[in-house]
């Protein structure tokens, strides 16, 4: 399987889970952090912040 990604945009982050590509859209300000399971991803936990 192929998928096409534009590695210009580093407003997204990609991840492969069990052959699909999930697109997952970053926060302007904020961290995400990738919870694996078994060596696969499990889940995604963004913490967005507001900067003043």
């Amino acid at each position: 399987m192929t998928a096409e990604v534009d590695l210009m945009n580093d407003k997204k982050m990609y991840v492969v889970k069990d052959g699909r590509l999930i697109e997952h859209d970053l926060p302007d300000y904020g961290e995400t952090v990738i919870i694996t399971l078994g060596g696969k991803v499990d889940r995604l936990e963004t913490t967005v912040k507001k900067k003043v």
